[in-house]
């Protein structure tokens, strides 16, 4: 199941910002996925976020808006998740992002098949 979350998230991230995750962990608790990820800063973000921090933030929000959405779609067709909700965060700084989904179920409902 882990290996699954992991390939749809890395997907996600390749389709969005057309590079996959250098690394990854997944944890489940409860009814909860908990993504912690590594991965580079697009290049053309940097240069932006040089000029405008702002404007930075616009973009870091919208590509993560769209992430959302991808990731919700692929989880709940291809690994037929009933997904509530999906909260992340990235930090540019550290270049880590932390995800975190939320199942109606718990998690080993889903594994039961």
């Amino acid at each position: 199941m882990k290996q699954s979350i992991m390939r749809e998230n890395n997907l996600v991230n390749q389709l969005i910002f057309k590079v996959g995750l250098t690394e990854q962990q997944i944890s489940f608790m409860d009814n909860k996925i908990i993504i912690i990820a590594k991965h580079k800063r697009i290049p053309v973000l940097e240069i932006i976020e040089s000029s405008s921090d702002n404007l930075a933030e616009i973009i870091d929000r919208l590509l993560i808006d769209k992430y959302k959405e991808l990731l919700l779609r692929n989880l709940e067709e291809k690994l037929h998740f009933n997904v509530q909700l999906i909260l992340k965060d990235y930090d540019s700084m550290r270049e880590i992002s932390g995800t975190i989904i939320l199942l109606e179920k718990k998690i080993e409902s889903y594994l039961a098949g």
